[in-house]
């Protein structure tokens, strides 16, 4: 994956996940309000103010300031691995972790919080409690691509 190529997938990503974030915004009430629009899956409107599964949410600016870490830290990885030649599967990981992370960080950054929009429409209680985003999505395959493709050349 070339530098230009993955600049595209990454600006595409990014403008999807906000698009998104967006749209649920404007269109839905927070206080949980749901709507099935594919089976299994729910559409809401959720401000996480923590970091993952809501941790760390009273804790004052701590989100906001890891978030800020870790995409540094990710942007330095993609640096590194995008100046060596190959290592396409790691490349596309580390684009779509970089989306994924940028988009949760710019929320934090202007909203306080980020938006979450995806749930689970089913019966178990843990798992309908829960609510992600595509930005979560895309920084949990790109670790699983990038972990895949680590060391490949």
């Amino acid at each position: 994956m070339g530098k230009f190529a993955a600049g595209g997938i990454f600006a595409g990503l990014l403008g999807i996940d906000q698009a998104v974030k967006q749209y649920i915004e404007e269109n839905y009430d927070e206080e949980r309000e749901e709507k099935t629009k594919i089976p299994g899956v729910l559409l809401r409107k959720f401000y996480n103010k923590g970091l993952i599964f809501s941790s760390f949410e009273k804790h004052s600016g701590l989100p906001l300031k890891v978030s800020l870490i870790g995409t540094g830290v990710i942007f330095l990885a993609d640096v590194k691995v995008f100046l060596c030649k190959g290592r396409k599967l790691c490349k596309a990981g580390l684009t779509l972790v970089t989306a994924g992370a940028i988009s949760n960080t710019y929320d934090r950054i202007m909203k306080g919080a980020v938006v979450d929009y995806i749930g689970y429409d089913g019966k178990h209680k843990l798992l309908r409690s829960l609510t992600a985003n595509l930005a979560d999505f895309y920084v949990v395959i790109g670790i699983m691509l990038a972990q895949l493709g680590r060391g490949k050349r």
